[in-house]
């Protein structure tokens, strides 16, 4: 499998007012580049502010789709929120433990995003809502091997290790599978970040009590 890349962008920390609440984020990927060099922490020069929530190795860099963007024409189309934009797969396409040769480097799927309040602090709640109710998280990577892309390479998949989509990974933590093989699964695979897993026991201990 082959994937288009449509653009590559950098984020940078700015500062933003909603109501009385000021705020600092580097959500709006608006540096749109040619080509990047990219490290274990993801795409040199980006700014992910509340490092809580984004970045480190398992949430190095976003991935979003075009699909969304074409769906909606009349949103800003920084509302998705990612470093790479491909073309024509969704979170529907995309599997957790995907292996992705781009370029020099290979990348690791490893979560879906988790929607926060910024993004309708942002966009306005229609935009905040589409992505909820559709699941058009986009997914995080980890970098298994650093080098250079450019916005010409393919995104190449080399390997695949489970059948649990990333759509599928986002709507678990609102209601998870009632197949125990599937949450074993969730919970033993190794590619899954661990930021995910806490948050999907959390959801199961709540769906339990």
């Amino acid at each position: 499998m082959e994937i288009s890349i449509k653009s590559i962008a950098l984020g940078k920390a700015k500062k933003y007012k909603f109501g009385k609440k000021e705020f600092e984020s580097g959500y709006k990927k608006d540096n749109f580049l040619e080509e990047i060099e990219v490290s274990s922490l993801g795409l040199l020069g980006d700014n992910q502010v509340d490092k809580r929530f984004h970045g480190g190795i398992d949430k190095a860099i976003h991935f979003g789709s075009t699909t969304h963007l074409k769906e909606n024409s009349n949103f800003d189309k920084l509302f998705i929120g990612c470093n790479i934009l491909i073309d024509n797969h969704t979170e529907e396409d995309i599997f957790i433990g995907d292996i992705y040769q781009i370029g020099e480097i290979e990348v690791e799927v490893s979560q879906p995003r988790q929607p926060c309040w910024k993004i309708g602090a942002l966009f306005g709640k229609e935009m905040s809502r589409y992505i909820s109710k559709n699941h058009a998280t986009g997914w995080y990577v980890r970098v298994l091997k650093e080098g250079k892309i450019k916005i010409s390479d393919k995104m190449i998949l080399k390997k695949r290790v489970s059948n649990i989509s990333i759509k599928d990974l986002s709507i678990y933590l609102k209601v998870p599978p009632e197949e125990r093989a599937i949450i074993d699964e969730i919970l033993n695979l190794e590619a899954i970040a661990t930021s995910y897993k806490k948050d999907f026991l959390a959801t199961l201990e709540r769906n339990n009590s």
